[in-house]
């Protein structure tokens, strides 16, 4: 996805900034130096892929990089809560199954529909939680406020200044419709599903996929103010 007007050099100023300037990058390479590097790099080679280089051997670098990255946090943080049920989580589930059974029925009551809920309904649920919970823009610019979680270690990833520029890059990603940023993006979305939102770094998978948003609001931004002067 190509801006015209945007010097390279530039645009990989403006990235580079992006990066150090947040503080979610800093508090990953305090905390695990490798994997500080490794989104680091991973985030130059998705800003350049998706950007301009659409070549195989980029796309084989990317694909191989976000892979390294997801079985990292895999080992370290999967959540096991998906497939281990609470006393809360049985106590719940034993009230739903109570208020479905009474309120529908037959319905309800069918072998497809009980198998489902005994077996899928918690993980599922689960996977839903986790998943949307990644998509909450408060968990990236202003620490999950009012939406603190309990048991979960809230820390500053961007400055709220930052939200405009990604709103803005989100924006124009599906205005031109690149394909490539949203199956990105998609299946980031899907694999972190599985990773606790304990982690002690975040939602990680998405640190390229936002550093790459907001870059590219900032550029159109930019662009949006000299076109105004000039005129």
């Amino acid at each position: 996805m190509k801006i015209k007007g945007a010097p390279m050099k530039k645009f990989i100023l403006a990235h580079l900034l992006v990066i150090i300037l947040n503080s979610w990058w800093w508090t990953v390479i305090q905390r695990n130096f490798w994997v500080g590097l490794l989104v680091f790099v991973l985030s130059f080679v998705a800003f350049i892929y998706f950007w301009q280089n659409k070549s195989r051997k980029l796309f084989l670098l990317l694909l191989t990089l976000t892979t390294v990255l997801f079985f990292i946090t895999v080992r370290k943080a999967f959540d096991e809560s998906i497939f281990r049920n609470s006393a809360l989580d049985i106590q719940q589930y034993n009230k739903r199954h109570e208020f479905y059974a009474n309120d529908l029925g037959k319905i309800y009551k069918n072998k497809f529909t009980l198998t489902y809920f005994k077996e899928y309904n918690l993980p599922i649920t689960k996977l839903q939680s986790n998943f949307f919970v990644n998509l909450d823009p408060n968990l990236y610019f202003f620490e999950s406020h009012p939406r603190e979680r309990l048991g979960v270690e809230e820390f500053k990833k961007y400055s709220p200044i930052f939200l405009p520029f990604f709103l803005v890059g989100i924006i124009f990603s599906i205005y031109v419709l690149s394909l490539d940023i949203l199956i990105y993006s998609i299946s980031i979305m899907i694999i972190s599903s599985i990773i606790s939102p304990s982690y002690n770094l975040g939602p990680i998978l998405f640190f390229p996929v936002v550093n790459y948003l907001i870059t590219i609001g900032i550029i159109l931004i930019l662009k949006r103010v000299r076109y105004f002067k000039r005129a």
